[in-house]
């Protein structure tokens, strides 16, 4: 599966594009997908002017922790502002995305994220909503946070 959608009108897709980790977010600004994208522009994701042959700023407080059956977006004191399954998000994607502690993340808005849809096609697709001011995004973190077993003495 290389998408995941959240009960929130959050539509998620994970992929490689060019190699790199690609994780696009597809949200209103109604609801919780309002709020989501409050969030994020308060944590730094830059307005992106376009998408293809753009170099995505740094910076941005928050980032993805990568937990048992999930993939969590967190800001800067830990809060969770999305929670998607982790069996939704494509293995290459969670591969290369911890591999590289990093990935591309971009927001937009008014695009439809099929499952099907070829990455040139999306990417495209990116950089038409970019040229319209309809996408924010960064490179942001991702750990994955492994279990450990007690210490005992």
């Amino acid at each position: 599966m290389t998408g995941s959608d959240t009960a929130d009108g959050i539509a998620l897709r994970s992929l490689l594009a060019g190699g790199q980790p690609l994780l696009v977010a597809a949200a209103g600004h109604e609801g919780r997908a309002g709020e989501l994208r409050a969030a994020l522009d308060a944590a730094g994701l830059s307005r992106l002017e376009g998408f293809l042959g753009a170099a995505l700023p740094k910076g941005a407080r928050v980032g993805f922790v990568v937990a048992g059956d999930e993939v969590r977006l967190v800001d800067e004191r830990d809060d969770a502002l999305l929670r998607a399954s982790r069996e939704g998000f494509a293995q290459e994607w969670l591969e290369a995305a911890t591999r590289m502690r990093g990935t591309m993340f971009v927001v937009a808005e008014g695009i439809e994220l099929g499952p099907d849809t070829p990455p040139a096609a999306l990417a495209r697709q990116l950089h038409e909503t970019a040229q319209v001011g309809g996408l924010v995004g960064a490179i942001v973190g991702v750990v994955e946070e492994r279990p450990t077993l007690p210490l005992m003495f």
